[in-house]
């Protein structure tokens, strides 16, 4: 035996066939009447559990016959191990979960992993599994709210970050997480940001944990409108980052669309990549006499002799301009503007291939090469529409990057992308570079005349309770703790890119709608599980999970389960096929006109 053990590294191996165990309660006389209790009814049940496999149970249940209502007793030791009607134990329950949702298994991987284990299972089941771990963790998490909250307490509160996150036209996924201890608090399926659902969402979160200290959250009127009406004295502070990119698009978005909408109309990439293809070899065989050519153009060394590879240095002009996009910051519009730099490129190459095919002494078959691409760049570099509105655009630019560095957050060249949390600056230093940006653009009697700046001003004005919010001072019994806000949603927004990637892990495509309609609500709180200060309030004096889970109420399970699974529609799948039938829908027409008649 201990051969077979060490050989498969399970306790299962140990058994050529499914051991024998008897269940019976703890109690022999009835709690209520103390008499004796009786034996109500025998059977035998196949579990599978991971530290045993599949075993077989033989179940005795007692009952008191003396008791109004002839109570019931089952194996206290039973249930801790597996839930009634279950197949599987809950050590089962928590893997499945764990595999799925913490190391991103999919269903298969799962199903292989247990039969390591002895543990026979399909996929659907393995789905069904890691729907009741979250339901239960969902319970457990609302059953630890007290010691939470006073934890949180003990920290002079929490900040509350509240943002939501969909994929088409699917529900919203709205969450809230604590800056401080990063719990996350809160999660509920809404239909959209509107101010009644997520004032509805913040009562729940005050009610579990009291008001917090701050919210933070990006620019939606939803929000906003739900946190001045359930915590109107609670300081809210606007994400500096959103607030930006919302302003940008508001400057430039006119003038942008007008450059993109243009390029489409010209289609000039589809050639340029033609042209990449058809002059890879030569640029990859002529690599080292391009690097050359450069370093020359580097030191101003005309004088050098060596012969010019012009159809790789073609090549390289072609590659240039489709490259140019990615020469941005990773922010997205309005801080990167890849089309704009798509047609500066262009025109430069432009400007320098004309030079070359007038005067450079090329061979015929090279200046032949040179003239297809003048005939592609030159009727889009001559769009007049186009050159105006990339006119007017970069001198916007020039306006909104001196804002962007005012605000110390997503700086040109900063290249942090989305995770640019912002200088670590004083708020007093930033408002006052703020003011003195603002004073600048009301001093330029140019700028000030045209809506879009006096629009930029206004949103300033408007939004800078919010912005330029001073830090919060708690009074803890050590003394008074001074806290600043992060500037940014950057907690949510990396916690949604999060849930992304571990969709995209476990089924190796792009999350779509059906990922967030197909989402328990609950399923963010699996993110709880890494902290070790927030287990230990979750276990509430059990040894693991699995103690913890069983714990839970089943019949609060099952209600659970069962009102996720109801018809979005509110109709029964038979009730749809009927409306979907064409001679139904049409006697149901007829005849509602004849009881209208």
């Amino acid at each position: 035996m201990l051969e077979r053990l060490i050989e498969s590294f399970s306790a299962a191996a140990l058994f050529r066939s499914p051991p024998d165990f008897s269940f019976r309660p703890s109690l022999t006389h009835c709690p209520h009447c103390n008499r004796k209790l009786k034996v109500l009814k025998t059977y035998d049940r196949e579990p599978a559990t991971l530290h045993l496999g599949r075993f077989i149970a033989h179940v005795t249940v007692l009952h008191c016959p003396h008791c109004p209502e002839a109570p019931s007793f089952h194996s206290e030791e039973l249930a801790a191990l597996v839930g009634q009607h279950c197949r599987f134990g809950y050590d089962v329950m928590v893997h499945a979960g764990e595999a799925v949702l913490r190391r991103c298994r999919t269903a298969a991987e799962t199903v292989l992993e247990l039969a390591g284990r002895n543990v026979e299972i399909s996929e659907s089941e393995v789905r069904d599994l890691v729907a009741r771990f979250v339901v239960r963790l969902g319970i457990a998490h609302a059953e630890a709210a007290p010691r939470l909250r006073e934890h949180m307490h003990m920290a002079g509160g929490y900040i509350l970050h509240l943002d939501s996150t969909c994929k088409g036209g699917s529900d919203h996924l709205l969450t809230g997480i604590d800056e401080i201890s990063g719990f996350v608090l809160l999660n509920a399926k809404v239909a959209s940001e509107s101010g009644p659902l997520v004032s509805a969402f913040l009562r729940d979160l005050v009610k579990r944990f009291g008001p917090p200290i701050a919210v933070s959250c990006d620019m939606s009127a939803g929000i906003l409108a739900a946190a001045a009406e359930v915590l109107p004295h609670t300081p809210v502070f606007i994400c500096h980052f959103h607030f930006l990119r919302d302003l940008g698009k508001d400057l430039m978005a006119e003038d942008y669309a007008v450059i993109r909408d243009r390029l489409r109309h010209h289609g000039l990439k589809a050639e340029l990549r033609r042209m990449q293809r058809e002059l890879r070899d030569v640029v990859q065989a002529d690599a080292e006499a391009v690097a050359q050519l450069l370093q020359r153009v580097e030191e101003r060394n005309a004088d050098a002799e060596a012969e010019v590879p012009y159809r790789a240095l073609l090549g390289g002009f072609v590659t240039s301009i489709l490259e140019a996009e990615c020469e941005g910051d990773g922010c997205g519009f309005p801080f990167d503007r890849p089309h704009l730099l798509f047609f500066r490129q262009a025109q430069r190459v432009l400007s320098s291939a004309e030079a070359l095919h007038c005067c450079a002494p090329m061979q015929p078959p090279e200046r032949k090469l040179y003239g297809r691409l003048l005939d592609a760049l030159r009727p889009m570099c001559s769009d007049r529409a186009l050159i105006r509105a990339a006119d007017a655009l970069e001198d916007k630019t020039g306006v909104f990057d001196r804002l962007r560095v005012a605000m110390r957050i997503a700086q040109p060249q900063a290249r942090k992308g989305l995770n640019d949390d912002g200088d670590d600056v004083p708020i007093a230093t930033i408002e006052r570079d703020v003011n003195r940006f603002c004073h600048e653009l009301r001093e330029d009697r140019t700028l000030v005349r045209r809506d879009e700046y006096r629009g930029m001003l206004a949103q300033i004005e408007k939004y800078r309770e919010k912005l330029f919010a001073d830090p919060i001072q708690i009074k803890l019994p050590g003394g008074v703790r001074i806290i600043q806000p992060q500037r940014t949603n950057n907690i949510l927004e990396r916690f949604f890119r999060r849930l992304n990637r571990q969709g995209c892990k476990r089924t190796g495509q792009r999350p779509t709608a059906n990922f967030i309609d197909n989402m328990l609500p609950d399923t963010p709180l699996v993110a709880n599980l890494d902290n070790p200060d927030y287990l230990e309030f979750l276990l509430d004096g059990c040894e693991n999970l699995t103690q913890r889970l069983a714990r839970v109420d089943r019949e609060l399970v099952e209600a659970t389960i069962e009102d996720f699974r109801k018809p979005k529609t509110g109709m029964t799948r038979k009730v749809r096929a009927a409306f979907r039938a064409r001679p139904t829908a049409l006697q149901i027409a007829l005849f509602i006109l004849r009881r209208t008649a």
